[in-house]
C-alpha cells in the first residue's frame, strides 16, 4: 500500500510539473483527493484568466442604437466615441491602462433601452455607461441607472425632465428649455407670428413643443394648431395636410432625421410652398443625404460653439484623418466630448460609480471641450447659446437672413 501511495505520489508531481497536464485515473484514496485538487487547480487557472483581462481596461458602458428607427443616430454617435477612445488609449489610457467601451444595441426602443442598461449593469459591470438616443428612451432608462447607483450621461437627450431621475444623471447637451425659446425668437425675428407646429409625439417633442409655444406666445405670436405624430411611419400625408391648411407662411416642425426625411419628400410631391422651420435634432447630413432637394432651404435652432478654436480644428482633422470625409454626424462632437470629460473622471475618481459622480462636477468646471464651456450646473446639465441653420446647395450652413 505504501509503495503504491509513494508512486502515486511521484507520479502526481511529474504530472503537476508537466505544462501539458493530462488526467490520471487511479483507484484508492489519495489518489481521489489529489483528482480533485487537480481539477480545483485547473478551474482556479481558468477563471483567474478573465479576471487578469478585466483588470487591465476601464469599462465604459453604451447604450445605443445600433438598429431600428434611431440607430442613423446611434452609428454616428459610436464613430464619434470610438475616435475619442482611440486618441485617449494612443496617449497611454488613464494612468496606463486603455478604455474599453461595451457597446449594446437598445434597438431604439424603450422597453429595449432598459434592457441594454440592465445587462451592462449586471452583467458587464461598468460604473458609467453613456445613454441611449431619443429622450423617451433615455428617460425609460435612467432609472434603472439611478436605482442601481451608476453613472449615466447623455450626449444629445434635451428634455427639460431628463436629468431628474436621480443624482446619478448627467447630460453634455443643454435642455429645450433654451431650444424652445430659441425657435421662438427665430419666429419672431422672420416675422412669422402665426404658425402650426408639428412634433415628434414623444417626451423630446412634447417638451420642446410645450417651452415653444409658452415663449411664443408670450412674444405675441399665435400657434394656429399642435399636430403630435408618431416617429418612423411611411406616411405623413394626413398630418401635412392639415397642417398647412390656409397656407401657413411657416410651419414649425419637430422632427427627427428618418420621419423628417419622409415628410419632407412628400410635401416636395405635394408641392406644398411653405418656411420649414425645425430644432436641433433635423439638422444632420444624414437628413440632406436622405431627403435631397426637398429639405432645400429649411431653417432651425442649434446650441452654437465657436469652430475656429484649437479644440475644434484638431476635432476636426482627426475626424477626417480616421474616416475620410467632414461629414460629422448629428450630436458627434457632443459624444467626442462626453467621452473625454468621463475619462478624466475616472482618472480623478477612480474606476468607480460613486468616485466618478463627484469628479464629474470637478472635472468639468471650466473645462472647453470641442462644444464650448462644459461646467455642470445644478440640475447636472449645461448651458449654451442657440444658432440658425439652414440648407443651401445640399449642405447645411449657417443661417443669414
Amino acid at each position: 500500500m505504501g509503495n503504491k501511495l509513494f508512486k502515486n505520489s511521484l507520479l502526481t508531481q511529474k504530472l503537476l510539473s508537466n505544462k501539458n497536464i493530462i488526467f490520471y485515473v487511479e483507484g484508492g484514496q489519495a489518489m481521489k483527493k489529489i483528482s480533485i485538487l487537480l481539477f480545483m487547480f485547473i478551474g482556479l487557472s481558468f477563471l483567474s484568466a478573465p479576471l487578469a483581462i478585466a483588470q487591465e481596461t476601464y469599462k465604459i458602458g453604451a447604450a445605443f442604437a445600433l438598429s431600428g428607427a434611431l440607430a442613423v443616430y446611434g452609428e454616428g454617435f459610436k464613430k464619434a466615441v470610438d475616435l475619442a477612445v482611440e486618441e485617449i488609449n494612443a496617449a497611454g489610457g488613464i494612468k496606463g491602462k486603455k478604455i474599453e467601451i461595451v457597446y449594446e444595441d437598445n434597438k431604439s426602443t424603450p422597453k429595449d433601452c432598459v434592457t441594454a442598461v440592465r445587462k451592462l449593469i449586471a452583467v458587464d459591470k461598468v460604473p458609467v455607461l453613456f445613454g441611449p438616443a431619443g429622450s423617451s428612451n433615455f428617460m425609460a432608462a435612467a432609472p434603472v441607472a439611478q436605482e442601481s447607483k451608476v453613472v449615466m450621461l447623455s450626449a444629445q437627450g434635451a428634455a427639460p425632465a431628463l436629468t431628474k431621475a436621480g443624482e446619478y444623471i448627467f447630460r453634455v447637451f443643454p435642455s429645450d428649455v433654451l431650444q424652445g425659446k430659441g425657435i421662438s425668437d427665430l419666429c419672431v425675428s422672420l416675422k412669422y407670428m402665426e404658425v402650426p407646429i408639428m412634433y415628434v409625439n414623444n417626451d423630446w417633442g412634447l417638451g420642446l413643443k410645450n417651452v415653444f409655444v409658452e415663449n411664443f406666445k408670450k412674444a405675441g405670436g399665435k400657434v394656429t394648431d399642435e399636430i403630435p405624430y408618431d416617429d418612423g411611419k411611411t406616411d405623413y400625408r394626413t398630418e401635412l395636410i392639415r397642417a398647412t391648411k390656409g397656407n401657413p407662411k411657416a410651419v414649425v416642425n419637430l422632427t427627427y432625421i428618418t420621419s423628417g426625411a419622409v415628410m419632407f419628400k412628400q410635401t416636395y410631391e405635394m408641392g406644398i410652398k411653405t418656411q420649414w422651420i425645425c430644432g436641433s435634432a433635423a439638422k444632420a447630413p444624414k437628413l440632406v443625404e436622405l431627403a435631397g432637394k426637398a429639405v432645400e432651404g429649411i431653417i432651425g435652432t442649434y446650441p452654437v460653439f465657436s469652430q475656429e478654436t484649437k479644440e475644434y480644428k484638431a476635432f476636426r482633422a482627426a475626424w477626417k484623418k480616421k474616416y475620410g470625409d467632414d461629414k460629422v454626424p448629428i450630436f458627434g462632437e457632443y459624444n467626442y466630448d462626453m467621452v473625454y470629460i468621463t475619462a478624466k473622471a475616472i482618472e480623478k475618481g477612480g474606476h468607480a460609480s460613486d468616485g466618478i459622480r463627484k469628479a464629474l462636477f470637478e472635472v468639468a468646471n471650466g473645462y472647453r471641450g470641442v462644444t464650448g464651456d462644459k461646467t455642470f450646473d445644478q440640475d447636472r446639465g449645461v448651458g449654451s447659446e442657440y444658432g440658425v441653420w439652414t440648407v443651401k446647395d445640399g449642405l447645411i450652413v449657417d443661417f443669414k437672413k
